[in-house]
């Protein structure tokens, strides 16, 4: 009998896994990338500066000392968790060509997942934001474009990355955006622009996270159930935070005789952390 493990593989199961994080959960788009693989320790110690550069650039006279400048630092840890999840796949689902059917309901599971760890990820974000405060945007759970104007400039005004801006919200203000004069479908950028990586592929059926562009900054849309309606964040991801990565995700299989199946475990360790609230810039309309 044809077993579950010869057919669907290993790297099978972490291609879904991928494309539900990236079609569904945005939250963990706001971090870069941090690697820590080659950590002998369940934790790391990101410097963050409590300050301002104390100093500044004087004329320095001929044979004069020149000024110092002091910066104060602090820290904040990632202490990694472990998540994950165990699917099984019968040898009679796949002898019953129902194999398909199977994997459809399995990905339930790997969603449910997928978005814990994603709300993980929110609490940091939404945790974490410009000390300026949010941009009003009112209290009917609605958006403007003008809400995000004056989110831009606020970013202008705390020197972030103006080209590294985007926009995450939630999936139930969709129609917000699409019906804004100023907002670009995803399916208006063009195949070449979508297909090279310009900016990541994506759908107005919520199959891709990416809706569109405003101005410049891409605007993606969570359906995790973490953010609220009415509440998004124009986050610069290079200068925000980190999702450090203890263990990547991995997949391993193994056949239980006893049961006639097959099962996959999905795991990795990760924690998320905040070193630049200022990058952070949340836009409010929620209405309770």
């Amino acid at each position: 009998m044809v077993r579950a493990i010869d057919v669907v593989s290993d790297t099978d199961v972490r291609s879904i896994v991928d494309k539900i994080r990236n079609q569904k959960y945005q939250a963990r788009r706001a971090f870069r990338d941090h690697d820590a693989t080659n950590l002998n320790s369940n934790s790391f110690d990101f410097p963050v500066s409590d300050n301002d550069l104390d100093g500044e650039a004087v004329e320095i006279g001929e044979n004069s000392q020149y000024p110092r400048g002091n910066l104060t630092w602090s820290e904040v840890s990632a202490a990694y968790v472990k998540y994950g999840v165990e699917l099984t796949i019968s040898d009679e689902s796949v002898a019953d060509s129902a194999i398909d059917v199977v994997m459809e309901s399995q990905e339930d599971m790997i969603r449910a997942e997928e978005s814990r760890m994603d709300q993980v990820a929110f609490g940091v974000l939404s945790g974490n934001t410009n000390s300026n405060g949010p941009i009003d945007a009112g209290t009917d759970d609605t958006f403007a474009y003008s809400d995000f104007v004056n989110a831009r400039e606020q970013a202008f005004v705390d020197e972030l990355d103006m080209g590294s801006l985007a926009v995450m919200a939630a999936g139930q203000n969709m129609s917000d955006f699409l019906t804004m004069d100023e907002f670009t479908q995803a399916s208006e950028l063009g195949d070449q622009v979508i297909e090279q990586g310009v900016l990541p592929g994506g759908n107005l059926v919520g199959q891709e996270a990416l809706l569109g562009t405003l101005g410049d900054m891409p605007v993606y849309l969570s359906n995790s159930g973490a953010f609220t309606e009415g509440q998004a964040f124009v986050v610069d991801s290079t200068n925000f935070g980190w999702e450090s990565t203890r263990d990547p995700v991995d997949v391993e299989s193994y056949y239980e005789d006893g049961k006639d199946q097959t099962v996959y475990q999905i795991s990795g360790r990760f924690d998320w952390v905040a070193t630049n609230p200022a990058a952070n810039i949340e836009v409010d309309a929620t209405s309770a």
